[in-house]
């Protein structure tokens, strides 16, 4: 199963925009683009338009792989993702959270 990548950020000048999906992609844009493009930050899906799903699915679409356990219950993992359990799901990343630097560090050694 795959799902969707959505951009992080929208940088644009008067005749380019440019959707970035990481630090480094955005700061690349910014100099493609010239002094004071305007920038703007995603913080999630609902952020994004239904006009500007156009700008980044196509042949440049970015899908993330997602590995679901068989024995795992869609129906269970969308409400515990999607549901009101907000709590829960804060206390998940919490928990979980880690930093690129520290998996930079792993990766590194």
């Amino acid at each position: 199963m795959k799902i969707l990548q959505t951009p992080l950020f929208r940088v644009r000048n008067k005749k380019e925009t440019i959707y970035c999906y990481s630090d480094e992609e955005r700061k690349a844009a910014i100099a493609k683009l010239g002094p004071k493009p305007e920038i703007t930050r995603f913080k999630g899906l609902g952020e994004i338009s239904p006009d500007e799903f156009k700008h980044f699915i196509g042949k440049d679409i970015r899908l993330e792989p997602v590995l679901i356990d068989q024995r795992a219950s869609i129906q269970e993992l969308l409400n515990y993702y999607m549901g009101k359990n907000t709590q829960d799901r804060q206390e998940f990343i919490i928990e979980n959270l880690r930093i690129e630097k520290e998996l930079e560090k792993d990766l590194v050694g």
